[in-house]
């Protein structure tokens, strides 16, 4: 393994203000401090990492309970009668250790030989048997309700992510894999219901608990309320113990565990791999060598922390240390009757249970706002205003393309594109190259409403793509991807998703343009055979026909194909130029494209690097262009 100390954090392309970069060093400095000889791989992910820590860090625990009783505030009501329901729950539970005391003191005084009325000690028993009744009635009404509550909280927080997905940019769900938003969408808000349905209304009366303890033993006798105390100096050791250090050995554990995860699936993943080229040694070695250090930081965690945790736990059980030889002096000396004695013994045992409970929310929060930050973050994420679907543009069909001043910046305040302005026309070619990360795909999915531009304005057919409804737009362009989806119903089905009324004649036709159909019908059942998963059942390039038939059939405005022949074989491609070529009459047509002799008799070609355009033309004029002359000899070498 290679360990080595990592050097404090450097700027990642002045993205981090000065705040920000001053928490990654004091937080690498403190990592470098535990002497674990953290691998540069663990410790760049800890780097990578600090952002989202320090949101985690800027949430309590009353700030989470708000901004999940903001997702569902009709809710409001039915958390708060849980709440007080429990309270009222506990309140009885200490009735019925009073009466159980005095029940007690009546047995104790009867065998002392200082009798009393039976009734008295019937009169107690009832009491506490009627308090601890009412104790589970309300308690178990609060769980009831609690319950109910959370789980419709939970519902309407996927209903609020489920719809906040169709108004956010759709580039966030292109950039982002599926699996990613089904975590956050299922699994980490059915991760959040122990904080909702326990620890939002049980908290208060947990306490309620130990506060009403301390209370009751304070006015029984000052001094004995004054000795449970007692041992809160060695819990407050333990806990400064445990938490030594504790931010820098969590980032390095959820980064020990993450690397762990991350190798474990590349390694199941790449297993054909490892195998066609004889690297499981290499690959094995990775994987082991990850678990190695995950297992090494954890022990190392743990073994620091077991002192710690044991003290508190000692100091959290033994809450009667002082008070309880302090109640029998006190009651050897007549100070203080036999009730209170038998209170003074019951009530500081009764807190247990409850500072267990309170102690493990602490953990309870930790995992939940762990789990809350993505579902923040895609809460959070503004969303994109565009006019109803009622509304329809006047969109002129004798006008093109127009971007003007258009500037792009992520989220994360890193800009893309700068200052872009170019004009299509319809009826013509519009091809976008350039070296890759350049901005060519992120130009074609401005054009198609994936992202909103910063500044600048976007225009099609002489309106302004945001004063053009989602529908309307959708219907006005057919985007063809590189990866193209197909979905696990007929081949007719997936070709008439660009037209859903075309009739079987139109359907063939554009299969026939798209030079798919006689590999259609040379399958078992032709137009009738399932896509299979996500397409899985076709090849790339059939997958890219299917899709290409798919847009060609819709009755679109503008078609916008991002390396959308990729997977095509040199035959078929020179096929599906031609056919395209035929079927933009009258349309705008903006082609992303890295082979460049697909885009040879372009009319337009802008030319892209670094977010810029450098220029603009037809193919022999931007010959004399050392950039695009450049690419077309990279091109014609690998020909």
């Amino acid at each position: 393994m290679n360990h080595r100390k990592s050097s404090l954090v450097e700027r990642p392309d002045g993205l981090l203000d000065s705040k920000k970069v001053k928490q990654t060093e004091a937080l690498i400095k403190e990592v470098n401090s535990l002497n674990l000889e953290v691998p540069d791989e663990i410790m760049g992910r800890i780097k990578h990492e600090v952002q989202q820590t320090e949101k985690q860090a800027q949430i309590s625990m009353s700030g989470l309970s708000k901004e999940l009783m903001r997702v569902a505030p009709e809710y409001k009501g039915g958390m708060r009668l849980s709440i007080l329901l429990a309270c009222v729950g506990e309140i009885f539970s200490f009735a019925a250790y009073f009466f159980s005391a005095y029940a007690a003191g009546w047995l104790i005084k009867q065998a002392d030989g200082r009798p009393t009325g039976f009734a008295e000690l019937l009169k107690y028993a009832l009491l506490a048997l009627g308090s601890l009744l009412l104790y589970f009635i309300f308690t178990g009404i609060s769980t009831v309700i609690s319950h109910k509550t959370s789980f419709a909280i939970l519902a309407k927080l996927r209903q609020t992510l489920f719809e906040k997905l169709q108004v956010i940019p759709m580039g966030y769900l292109v950039d982002n894999p599926v699996g990613k938003i089904k975590v956050i969408i299922m699994e980490r808000v059915a991760d959040m219901e122990d904080w909702v349905a326990h620890f939002m209304p049980e908290l208060p009366s947990r306490l309620l608990h130990p506060a009403l303890c301390i209370i009751i033993l304070f006015c029984l006798d000052w001094r004995i309320g004054l000795s449970i105390f007692a041992p809160l100096p060695i819990a407050l050791i333990g806990m400064a113990t445990m938490m030594y250090k504790y931010r820098a050995r969590m980032a390095v554990w959820m980064s020990s565990y993450a690397n762990v995860a991350d190798r474990s699936a590349e390694y199941v993943r790449g297993i054909p791999v490892i195998k066609a080229f004889a690297q499981d040694k290499i690959s094995y070695g990775k994987f082991a060598d990850a678990v190695k250090f995950y297992h090494f930081s954890t022990m190392k965690w743990w073994k620091q922390s077991w002192l710690g945790k044991a003290l508190m736990t000692a100091a959290m059980m033994t809450p009667q240390l002082v008070s309880l030889p302090l109640a029998f002096y006190y009651y050897g000396q007549g100070q203080i009757s036999m009730e209170t004695l038998l209170l003074s013994l019951i009530l500081p045992i009764s807190i247990l249970p409850q500072a267990f409970a309170i102690m493990m929310s602490f953990e309870l929060f930790q995992m939940a706002s762990n789990n809350w930050v993505p579902i923040k973050e895609l809460l959070d994420m503004p969303a994109q205003k565009r006019p109803t679907t009622e509304h329809r543009a006047p969109i002129r069909v004798d006008k093109g393309i127009k971007f003007e001043n258009v500037n792009f910046s992520y989220h994360d305040g890193n800009e893309v594109l700068h200052d872009i302005s170019f004009e299509t026309k319809p009826g013509e070619v519009t091809a976008l190259v350039g070296p890759s990360g350049g901005g060519k795909s992120t130009i074609a999915k401005l054009l198609a409403g994936f992202w909103d531009q910063t500044s600048g304005t976007i225009s099609l057919g002489g309106v302004e793509t945001t004063n053009i409804s989602f529908k309307q737009l959708a219907e006005e362009i057919s985007f063809v991807s590189q990866d193209n989806f197909l979905f696990d119903v007929s081949i007719r089905d997936n070709i008439r998703l660009g037209k859903p009324n075309a009739t079987e004649e139109e359907i063939v036709a554009a299969a026939k343009a798209a030079h798919c159909h006689e590999f259609i019908m040379a399958l078992p059942e032709g137009y009738n055979t399932r896509a299979g998963e996500a397409g899985g059942a076709m090849s790339g390039g059939e997958r890219q026909r299917i899709t290409l038939a798919r847009a060609i059939l819709k009755p679109a405005s503008t078609i916008i194909l991002d390396e959308a022949t990729a997977y095509a074989d040199p035959e078929n491609e020179a096929l599906i130029q031609e056919a395209i070529s035929h079927l933009v009459t009258g349309k705008n047509l903006v082609i992303v494209a890295h082979r460049l002799n697909t885009i040879i008799q372009a009319q337009q070609i802008i030319l892209i690097d670094k977010g810029r355009i450098i220029a603009k033309g037809r193919h022999d004029e931007l010959l004399q262009e050392p950039l695009y002359a450049s690419l077309w000899k990279q091109y014609l070498g690998e020909e």
